[in-house]
């Protein structure tokens, strides 16, 4: 009976309420809440042998878009446009020896002339969405105008949040949904034109990694390379010297913005709080909670290839059957470290196994692929060139609405962005 009523001591429940963090609190019941950034995350997968398998996770601790921890972010996403200073100008001006004045006017003209866009993936994994990639190859001698009809569908598709037309190779679109249910792509996405005559084959990739996005490496790369930013040796001055609309210090900014540092540095939070009203502290750690600690989102600023007159080569990759899976992640790893590479995405349950894409004119494709075939694991390599891209992350790339009447690309890229990704949301 003593050791009863000791166990249930309601003094002791609240001794060991104040010794541990709120997130690492077990309930009365002993049932730890497993949510993200505490030491319990993920922990309710070791009650099972193998752990459950699966694309897409709810995991407690996600956050949704108009969460106050998510007020930086938004209130930046608002503002940049007009006010870049939103950004830590020390921080940029030291990184780039430029004057915190030159900054901000490089950054007005860049984002006016449509070469950057500030946004942010959320991982979609453990908001319980699944990630599925798709390839479409359409039959020889399908003509440019049935290939032109296809590709202008699936700009306008909104269910699309990433895609791409290829224009050589192995494919002819490589697009990008995050949905709850497979069967919602399959219908909704998908069957609509998959019947077309002109189609050879869709190949679905679901992702079971998302390692490199635009240069910046995700919450699925090694534990010590997130959020860390990848150019190879000399692509930035190649880039400056391969076309006259942006210069090497516009370039240096881009790089500088997109650089692995802490969220205290990424902001200038009062700025922010001028901005908005809220307060600058709250503003910081809450944003910090969500990139440092849960990993659960990653901003960053898209570079415009396309306006730049720069292609993607894509390197599509399937191993042997037979290897392992912990293999596959290593070499995965083993090609992610190569800075050439501004994309990187391991595929599950599919014909590939990896995406990789690079630029075609810095970078010397010849000597990538040599490297990649020097794995005896990979079975098979396909290409494909990659000059548009429809959106990312549900933004439009696209200087026309569906309307086909120009519009400023500044309306696309605010208007457009957020709430077309909470339309994504609901809808998927």
């Amino acid at each position: 009976m003593d050791v009863f009523i000791h166990y249930y001591d309601p003094l002791q429940v609240q001794q060991r309420r104040l010794a541990t963090s709120q997130e690492d609190i077990m309930s009365e019941k002993g049932t730890p809440d497993y949510a993200l950034g505490s030491k319990s995350q993920l922990k309710w997968k070791d009650k099972y042998f193998f752990g459950p398998k699966g694309i897409g996770f709810l995991e407690p601790g996600v956050v949704g878009l108009d969460d106050a921890t998510m007020s930086a972010y938004n209130v930046a996403k608002s503002a940049y446009q007009i006010h870049p200073e939103v950004f830590n100008m020390a921080y940029l001006a030291k990184a780039t020896g430029l004057k915190k004045e030159d900054i901000c006017k490089r950054m007005l003209r860049m984002y006016d002339e449509h070469y950057i866009m500030y946004v942010m993936n959320p991982a979609t994994q453990v908001y319980g969405w699944g990630l599925y990639y798709w390839f479409v190859k359409l039959k020889e001698g399908t003509s440019k105008a049935e290939k032109a009809d296809l590709s202008e569908w699936f700009q306008n598709k909104d269910d699309i949040c990433t895609g791409y037309e290829c224009s050589s190779g192995d494919f002819d679109f490589y697009n990008g949904n995050h949905m709850r249910v497979l069967d919602n792509l399959l219908s909704s996405v998908i069957a609509p034109w998959r019947d077309n005559p002109n189609v050879e084959f869709v190949h679905i990739c679901p992702i079971r990694r998302d390692i490199r996005e635009s240069h910046v490496n995700m919450w699925d790369s090694t534990a010590e390379t997130y959020r860390d930013n990848f150019w190879g040796d000399g692509q930035l001055e190649k880039l400056a010297k391969f076309q006259k609309k942006l210069d090497l210090d516009d370039l240096k900014i881009i790089k500088a913005l997109n650089d692995n540092k802490p969220v205290k540095e990424m902001f200038d939070f009062q700025v922010l709080a001028q901005i908005s009203g809220l307060d600058p502290k709250e503003m910081e750690e809450g944003f910090a909670s969500l990139v440092e600690q849960k990993r659960i989102i990653v901003p960053l600023v898209y570079l415009n290839f396309e306006k730049l007159g720069l292609t993607q080569h894509a390197f599509v990759i399937r191993m042997f059957q037979t290897t392992p899976c912990y293999r596959k992640a290593e070499i995965v790893d083993e090609l992610a470290a190569i800075a050439e590479f501004n994309l990187v995405k391991e595929f599950s349950d599919a014909f590939y196994d990896v995406i990789l894409l690079s630029y075609n004119q810095i970078t010397d494709i010849d000597a990538l692929r040599q490297k990649i075939r020097g794995y005896a694991e990979i079975e098979e390599i396909k290409e494909a060139d990659i000059p548009r891209m429809y959106r990312r992350w549900v933004c439009r790339l696209d200087e026309k609405m569906v309307t086909g009447k120009s519009v400023s690309l500044r309306t696309i890229f605010w208007k457009t962005g957020p709430i077309k990704m909470l339309r994504n949301i609901a809808r998927s």
